[in-house]
């Protein structure tokens, strides 16, 4: 079975990171809800970003409970 982190990785490209990272944007936006094309396009040129890394990050974030999707929006949950 896959481990969520590696060591031999990036820390960076921790899903956890990368998914206070999209996270942070969504709500720095001040929207609850915006485009996935907006938040790749934002974090296309980081240094960490990779496709994997992304949707790792953004999977963490769902099975968390802190993102909803709704084809093609990210939705920032409020933690309580």
């Amino acid at each position: 079975m896959p481990s969520l982190f590696l060591k031999d990785e990036l820390v960076e490209k921790a899903p956890a990171v990368v998914g206070f990272e999209v996270i942070r944007y969504i709500r720095a936006s001040g929207k609850k809800r915006i485009s996935i094309f907006d938040v790749v396009d934002h974090f296309k040129r980081e240094k960490w970003f990779s496709f994997n890394a992304f949707m790792y990050g953004v999977t963490f974030l769902y099975a968390v409970g802190l993102l909803e999707f709704e084809e093609p929006y990210l939705v920032a949950i409020d933690a309580d």
